[in-house]
């Protein structure tokens, strides 16, 4: 699609956005189908050590090819990863092989720890076109601290080589990103740790950089948007998430979510093994939940503690969402994209 075609079709999604339209005469944009739902670390700040085990696992690869056989005739890209280790899935070769061949932008964030060098040519081969990576802490303490399980340098090693392997076979793509977390708490068990050094920390970004890691961003620690989650006092101004009206989650086992914020899926739309996107899409759940947005924000007990939803707006846009949504598309990764950086990713 070319980017006037694109403009056009996200200038029809912000009207029907900024009309708080309940029931939409477009499709996503932008889906997060979630390849694995189980992770091999276990993070100080993540969710996902608390789920349950029966709540998580792998999605197969059937599932994948039914969601990407029809999301091909309306999203632009793809995430493929949500709230676990896309590496855990043997398929996430061939899925990302499957999805690029329907024209979509593929990415996926990653811890890194499992990617051997094996996995690496495969990766390559498989051709993605962004692949980030958790790596907070730019220490052999603050990480080991922060990402329980892993292993400072081997991580830091499947990172160069990585870069160093797409380099020595003429690729340009993916675009590598390293993401390393801006803590907000640093209290007495936490703190010293995830300080670190920063005379080290700033020597092994040089390293990444020099290396070709395209972008080493900085990002707020997330605020999860659970159920129970303590809300702010007094007054609170919401702004309309975006997500209900241009962009879609897929849990490994089918289950419709409207946002990566819902991290236990608490909010179930619907299933994609058994129900097409464009019903679920425009179906009673969805439906009710833009208008919900609309009138009475209060009634999401997970969306009124989502701090996204408290940030800097734009013309009623969140700055954060809108910002990265535009450079993704309008830019894609390259030279420019490098050159001037991004605001945050999800």
């Amino acid at each position: 699609m070319q980017p006037i075609q694109k403009m056009g079709r996200m200038g029809r999604i912000y009207l029907a956005y900024r009309r708080r339209q309940a029931a939409l005469q477009h499709l996503p944009l932008r889906l997060w189908i979630e390849t694995a739902s189980c992770c091999n670390l276990r993070c100080v700040m993540c969710p996902n050590k608390d789920v349950a085990a029966a709540g998580k696992g792998l999605m197969p690869l059937e599932l994948f090819k039914k969601i990407i056989d029809q999301a091909r005739h309306f999203a632009f890209d793809v995430n493929l990863h949500h709230r676990g280790e896309p590496l855990m899935n043997p398929a996430l070769f061939d899925m990302i092989r499957y999805a690029k061949a329907a024209g979509l932008k593929v990415r996926f964030h990653t811890n890194g720890t499992l990617l051997d060098e094996a996995k690496a040519r495969r990766l390559l081969g498989a051709g993605p076109t962004l692949v980030s990576f958790s790596f907070d802490g730019f220490t052999k303490e603050t990480y080991e601290r922060v990402r329980v399980g892993a292993t400072f340098e081997k991580t830091r090693d499947n990172i160069l080589r990585l870069v160093a392997l797409r380099q020595k076979l003429g690729l340009k793509k993916p675009y590598v990103v390293i993401e390393k977390i801006r803590f907000r708490n640093q209290d007495a068990e936490t703190g010293p740790a995830i300080a670190g050094d920063p005379a080290a920390a700033q020597a092994l970004h040089q390293q990444f950089l020099e290396a070709g890691v395209d972008e080493i961003i900085e990002k707020e620690e997330y605020v999860w948007a659970e159920p129970g989650t303590p809300e702010a006092g007094g007054k609170r101004t919401f702004s309309v998430c975006t997500f209900p009206w241009y962009a879609m989650v897929i849990c490994a086992d089918g289950t419709v979510t409207p946002c990566p914020q819902d991290f236990h899926a608490v909010m179930n739309l619907g299933n994609a093994r058994e129900t097409p996107l464009k019903e679920i899409w425009n179906g009673p759940a969805y439906r009710q939940l833009r208008r919900d947005f609309a009138t009475d924000i209060e009634s999401l007990t997970i969306c009124r503690t989502c701090d996204r939803l408290q940030r800097k707006t734009v013309g009623g846009v969140p700055l954060q969402y809108m910002t990265t949504f535009l450079t993704d598309q309008l830019l894609s990764y390259g030279r420019l994209r490098k050159w001037l950086g991004t605001h945050e990713r999800n």
